[in-house]
């Protein structure tokens, strides 16, 4: 009888320690939570004010192109060298054609591939971006560029200025 009256009462004394332990932790997180030192609250802040400055950041460059286009005279438009061209082969057989402009904000986008016998043309808005705007997106089939040396140009018209860069392509 002594034995089950101690086991209980050591029972009884765990389960309220376990009980304190328990609160305070959890009133230790409110008080963490409400004061901003959490993990928690600082990602969502963290997150909302890269939000913010990358939208800024974005409204900022469109208006700094325009406004120099409008009123300085400085900008002239994209450059050659404000374009970024390349290509890739996908798996399908594919090409996609990649692209990068600086000094953009909208305009439009050009693309002739030559071969000695074949010419593929398409035209695409340029899509302004934060970081730098592109053309809308070049994919070539498989079947309309046969085996051979492929000259790939691309011409950008924006704020009246027209620009040219020129890349090769092997298909195999």
């Amino acid at each position: 009888m002594i034995i089950k009256s101690i086991n209980k009462s050591v029972t009884t004394k765990k389960l309220v320690i376990s009980s304190v332990v328990l609160a305070v932790l959890i009133a230790t997180f409110i008080i963490l939570e409400l004061t901003g030192m959490t993990h928690i609250t600082n990602l969502s802040r963290t997150t909302t004010d890269t939000n913010n400055s990358a939208s800024s950041d974005s409204a900022n460059k469109k208006k700094f192109i325009e406004d120099n286009t409008k009123n300085s005279g400085i900008y002239k438009g994209p450059a050659a060298s404000d374009i970024s061209l390349s290509s890739t082969i996908e798996a399908d057989g594919s090409v996609t054609i990649l692209t990068q402009l600086k000094n953009s904000s909208d305009g439009r986008c050009d693309l002739t591939i030559t071969s000695s016998d074949n010419t593929y043309s398409q035209s695409v808005p340029v899509i302004y971006q934060p970081s730098f705007s592109t053309c809308a997106g070049f994919n070539v089939p498989k079947n309309t560029l046969p085996v051979g040396n492929w000259q790939i140009s691309l011409t950008v018209s924006s704020k009246g200025t027209t620009n040219s860069k020129t890349i090769y392509l092997v298909v195999r």
